[in-house]
């Protein structure tokens, strides 16, 4: 196992591709931190990772655009499992209706913007100062081409935050070189999920990507295989295919 003796934290674990590449994680032996806003789902599976692969993992129900909570679960993560080698902001949310800008509930366009945005931010904030002192680690951002906003002209908040978190990327890029620390975009393409399976411009989708080529593609970043594309964007179902 690859990923023996190190530590990963996985937000949105509990279910759709966050579930996916925590259990592609840990099958290659890394110890991890499941976080998820409700702990049910992480908690199962937490338990079902260790039973299966051996490993460390801890779960934790947190919203992870509170800063506080952020702080805290990331020192408990770090005294229960060691320093942290790989980050993966997945964690996402969408507007609960399909509808245009000038029709949209302010507040939810901005629940979905927080999630998107600001959890990634403070994820990113806690764990870089230590990743950086020891010059080694990992940041994967979960990217979209947003494309549903653009075919709809709908779901802003979910269009605005994800291409702003690929900037967000693109920000660290350079203050990181050189440091040992590795930032990366993936996408994943359109998998079937909960999310996507919620937007009704999806509803006559048939073909899917596979959400396990996704979770491949982290585990290969966990295990050093793109640190020479530090900041670029790596397309996880043509890298599946071959391409």
């Amino acid at each position: 196992m690859r990923l023996t003796g190190q530590v990963g934290v996985v937000t949105g674990a509990g279910r759709g591709l966050g579930r996916e590449i925590a259990a592609a994680l840990a099958a290659e032996g890394m110890s991890l931190l499941l976080l998820s806003r409700t702990g049910a789902e992480v908690n199962v599976l937490a338990e079902e990772l260790a039973a299966r692969h051996g490993v460390k993992a801890l779960p934790a129900a947190i919203d992870v655009t509170d800063a506080a909570a952020v702080d805290r679960v990331v020192m408990h993560a770090e005294q229960h499992l060691g320093t942290v080698d790989l980050l993966v902001n997945n964690a996402a949310t969408i507007e609960a209706r399909e509808v245009p800008f000038w029709e949209c509930d302010r507040e939810d366009v901005w629940r979905v913007v927080e999630t998107n945005l600001r959890g990634p931010l403070l994820m990113t904030r806690a764990l870089l100062p230590s990743m950086v002192q020891r010059g080694h680690g990992r940041v994967v951002n979960l990217a979209s081409r947003a494309r549903a906003a653009t075919l709809s002209g709908t779901y802003t908040g979910y269009a605005v935050s994800k291409r702003a978190v690929s900037l967000f990327t693109e920000s660290l890029v350079e203050p990181l070189r050189g440091t040992g620390v590795v930032v990366l975009d993936v996408l994943p393409g359109l998998v079937r999920t909960d999310l996507t399976l919620s937007m009704p411009v999806w509803d006559d989708v048939t073909a899917w990507d596979d959400a396990s080529a996704t979770a491949t593609v982290v585990a290969d970043i966990a295990c050093g295989s793109y640190d020479d594309r530090h900041g670029q964007v790596l397309d996880a179902p043509a890298l599946a295919g071959g391409a």
